[in-house]
């Protein structure tokens, strides 16, 4: 069912010093740079091999990633599994007693489905799987 890590997604406090600093140490250049005003992000976006790894930067404090950078500092929010065939793993997760956001995938900002357990399925740690390629 899992076939790589899609993506890894970062919050920070300021996506434009993380390029600068990306840029600087590892001569790496974003595939995109975008503002989600409708979901409370900035992001930035990078390929490194067949992972995707973003950064989010918080514009409201009414965000789950705001509340994790306040809470918690910049780091890690979520590793997203790489799958094909989402729409049938909804289904069979969901038939196995899993809680899922959502009635079915959901289509992300940069245009790949993704899919959420809900951490009181899953011990506690979110898991995202996602299945396409940024738009």
């Amino acid at each position: 069912m899992l076939n790589k890590v899609h993506h890894v997604t970062y919050v920070v406090e300021s996506v434009d010093d993380m390029a600068t600093y990306i840029e600087r140490n590892f001569s790496l250049t974003p595939i995109s740079r975008d503002e989600f005003d409708d979901r409370g992000f900035k992001s930035i976006l990078y390929r490194i091999g067949e992972t995707l790894v973003d950064f989010f930067e918080p514009l409201r404090d009414d965000t789950p990633m705001a509340r994790q950078l306040q809470a918690t500092g910049p780091g890690v929010m979520h590793v997203a599994w790489g799958v094909d065939g989402i729409d049938a793993i909804f289904a069979d997760l969901k038939s196995k007693g899993n809680d899922l956001r959502g009635d079915g995938p959901s289509v992300s900002p940069f245009g790949y489905q993704t899919l959420n357990i809900e951490t009181a399925s899953s011990h506690g740690i979110h898991f995202q799987l996602a299945e396409g390629d940024p738009a």
